[in-house]
């Protein structure tokens, strides 16, 4: 005689409506649970990969400045973290090149802004054009004095609390991030900005870096 294998009660008789309606509950709630937390999550991860691009700049800085007798690059805004790839400090790669565009704001963005979205334009070639560098040309803002001598002379005492290189404007949700002169990246949050220098980026209000710029932090950088 043949075993019959037992099958669970819930199966023979199929799912209740109830049941239905709980299963539905649930995949409801972690669809918002999802809808909440991926673009905070994507937001976060290209945070942390701006940062690190602005490590891998600040270390062409270093081995430039070390052929250099210690001094900075004298050039202004995105030349100044760009010279160490003008002067072959840094290997010319497509890898490379794309350290100096935001993950938030790609070289093909970049391309759209400046006009030049359709054409086949290879990123290495875009950067080795050292004359049409302008306004604008990568994602990031570079250090500029803006003519002041001080400013220098603040880079050489307090390397840490002067910028360098920084996001060229609210490019991320959350948070701008900023290299200071010791080579170390931070994070000034959105809610901060709002909170203490009265910014309503809902609204459409941006950070426009550069001298007039009301954060002290981005008025030593430009993205000219």
């Amino acid at each position: 005689m043949k075993l019959l294998r037992s099958v669970p009660a819930a199966i023979k008789r199929g799912f209740t409506l109830l049941e239905m309606m709980i299963v539905i509950m649930i995949i409801g709630i972690l669809s918002s649970f999802l809808v909440v937390m991926v673009p905070e999550m994507l937001d976060n991860a290209n945070l942390t990969a701006s940062e690190q691009n602005m490590k891998r700049m600040y270390m062409g800085l270093t081995t430039w400045r070390q052929n250099h007798n210690g001094q900075w690059p004298r050039d202004k805004g995105i030349k100044f973290f760009l010279r160490p790839w003008k002067d072959g400090m840094v290997e010319k790669t497509e890898s490379n090149a794309k350290m100096y565009f935001s993950p938030a704001e790609s070289f093909e963005a970049v391309m759209v802004y400046q006009e030049m979205g359709e054409e086949d334009i290879d990123v290495v070639d875009y950067l080795n054009d050292w004359d049409s560098i302008g306004p604008g040309y990568t994602s990031y803002a570079g250090f500029n004095p803006q003519g002041d001598r001080e400013v220098f002379r603040q880079l050489a005492k307090n390397p840490g609390l002067t910028t360098i290189i920084s996001d060229a404007h609210m490019i991320h949700r959350f948070a701008m991030i900023y290299l200071t002169g010791d080579g170390v990246p931070h994070r000034m949050l959105k809610a901060d900005m709002e909170d203490e220098y009265g910014l309503a980026f809902d609204d459409g209000d941006d950070v426009i870096v550069g001298a007039g710029c009301e954060i002290e932090e981005f008025q030593t950088v430009s993205n000219d």
